[in-house]
């Protein structure tokens, strides 16, 4: 089940990635932060008490200098005999401007140690996509066939719902799962939605939204099995998701947006560039918005709605270097902050 949550993980906020403003008619950066909270299901009840989390995900670049998202996920679960688990997944990436290669890095902990670190850089050539992975032996593989980046089917996704599009699919890596694996993808695009924001998506401002929702199945997968996971939300001309519903088919998470900042946009000012190695991304700068900006509703936050880039899920020896293998500087480390479950 934990392994279902992690290697979606990235995905499940990959839709508020975004492009270039002046590119995309006025799609913006930005910072937001989700809740997560188990949906109610008596089904449930033989497999966990209580399970809520926190995502905070971030999005900077353009299509001339790429794509940057650093990207956190936090998941506390309790079962019925009192036990629980924090489970903390961190992932950066960067994708470059012609969509033509993917770095990232992905770590995993579970209770403050971790148990992944995985590296790696995906470049097109042609039809196919080499790869190279970082573990614990250096891996390289081929991908031969079509496929897309994350930032590149959320363009696709925006531009195939102005058009009216109802349904599409596409083959996606993302680096997840230990990056090995390529995920095929079913979306199905709604009309646009008409009736009123709520107050978490005012600040989003006056645009049309579309209700989304992507299913993902294995590579391997025949055509009548269910998908091993789904994700369904609003998706906004602007490139922000709010209403995020994962399924995983046994359980079901809801996330309501906590936290929403609209980050300064970059000019582009050259042409489209196109990196290989993670160590091309530059982290923010900085991160003092995360902690001292107002939430989404504008009221003064209160301790737990905000994140806190503090970060207190790694033990001592990694917080004196957070420098990943690549050489790149560390991640803005975003620290969702989660309750204990009860």
């Amino acid at each position: 089940m934990m392994k279902l949550i992690f290697r979606s993980a990235m995905i499940a906020c990959a839709f508020s990635a975004l492009i270039e403003p002046t590119l995309a008619g006025g799609l913006v950066p930005h910072r937001v932060a989700y809740d997560l909270a188990l949906e109610s299901n008596p089904q449930m009840s033989d497999l966990s008490v209580n399970m809520k989390g926190r995502m905070v995900y971030e999005f900077t670049g353009n299509a001339c200098e790429g794509y940057t998202v650093n990207f956190r996920f936090v998941l506390e679960t309790g079962d019925s005999a009192g036990a629980s688990a924090v489970t903390d997944l961190r992932n950066k990436n960067f994708e470059s401007g012609d969509g033509r290669s993917f770095g990232f890095q992905s770590q995993t902990f579970v209770n403050e140690v971790q148990t992944q670190d995985v590296n790696g850089t995906a470049v097109r050539d042609g039809d196919k996509v080499n790869v190279k992975l970082k573990l614990t032996e250096n891996t390289e593989f081929t991908i031969d066939k079509p496929l897309m980046f994350p930032t590149a089917q959320l363009i696709k996704t925006i531009a195939e719902a102005e058009k009216g599009t109802t349904v599409f699919s596409d083959d996606i890596y993302d680096g997840s799962d230990g990056g090995q694996h390529v995920f095929h993808t079913s979306t199905v695009i709604g009309s646009a939605r008409t009736t009123a924001p709520d107050e978490s998506e005012k600040p989003i401002g006056n645009m049309r939204r579309w209700p989304v929702t992507v299913s993902y199945f294995g590579a391997e997968a025949g055509g009548d099995q269910p998908p091993d996971y789904s994700i369904s939300f609003d998706l906004w001309e602007n490139g922000i998701s709010s209403r995020m519903r994962l399924d995983y088919g046994d359980f079901v998470l809801d996330g309501k947006i906590v936290h929403l900042e609209l980050l300064p946009e970059t000019p582009c000012n050259g042409p489209s560039a196109s990196a290989v190695e993670p160590s091309a991304v530059a982290p923010p700068a900085d991160d003092k918005s995360a902690t001292s900006g107002k939430p989404a509703n504008g009221s003064q936050p209160a301790a737990e709605a905000l994140p806190n880039t503090e970060d207190s899920a790694g033990t001592a020896e990694q917080k004196k270097d957070d420098t990943p293998a690549t050489g790149e500087a560390p991640a803005t480390q975003v620290q969702p902050e989660v309750k204990p479950a009860n």
